[in-house]
Formats: C-alpha cells, sequence, structure tokens
C-alpha cells in the first residue's frame, strides 16, 4: 500500500507542477493569471499542505490588488473567488493524477 501511495505521490510531483490562481479583478477589466508552484511539495502532509494554502493566498493578493475602503468588499470577494477556484483546480488534478496512477 505504500508503494501505491509513493507511486501516486511521484505521479502527482511531475504531473502537477503549477496551478493557476485566476482572478477577474474589480479594478480590471480583464483576468489576472499568478501561477503558483507545487511540485516541491508534499500536498498529502499538513505542512506540504499548509505552505500551499499560503502560496494559493500569496497568489490571490497578488492577482487581486490592494484594497482601500471603497474597493475592501469586490477585492476580498475576488481574493476568495480566486482562492476558491485554485483548491478546485488542485482538487481535479488530484483525482486526475489518482485515475491516472490506478490505471
Amino acid at each position: 500500500m505504500q508503494s501505491f501511495k509513493n507511486t501516486v505521490a511521484a505521479s502527482f510531483a511531475v504531473v502537477a507542477t503549477f496551478i493557476t490562481v485566476a482572478a477577474a479583478t474589480p479594478l480590471r477589466a480583464e483576468p489576472v493569471s499568478v501561477p503558483v508552484a507545487y511540485g516541491d511539495l508534499n500536498v498529502a502532509s499538513d505542512t506540504g499542505a499548509a505552505k500551499l494554502d499560503a502560496r494559493i493566498r500569496k497568489a490571490a493578493y497578488q492577482a487581486c490588488g490592494a484594497s482601500d475602503l471603497g474597493t475592501s468588499i469586490k477585492v476580498a470577494n475576488c481574493r476568495r473567488d480566486a482562492i476558491g477556484a485554485a483548491k478546485a483546480k488542485l482538487a481535479v488534478n488530484k483525482v486526475s493524477d489518482l485515475q491516472l496512477a490506478a490505471r
């Protein structure tokens, strides 16, 4: 069972090394994408998952920009949506990698 986990983890690390945080920013007309590398992390561990979460949040802040009093709600919503979309994309990548490894 451990070798299966190692195979899945190795496949995941090779196949999925980037996700992109994409956000429709409140201050820009076009969507902005910021790549987030995670091929160097063991996302199955608590430490690796926490580091990936921090990277996704940092990318969302870069994509959505800073907020002031007039735009704080829009920027907060942008960040929330960007983080949620990145995590959803990561979950889809994990399922795809598991299906490939199972074959």
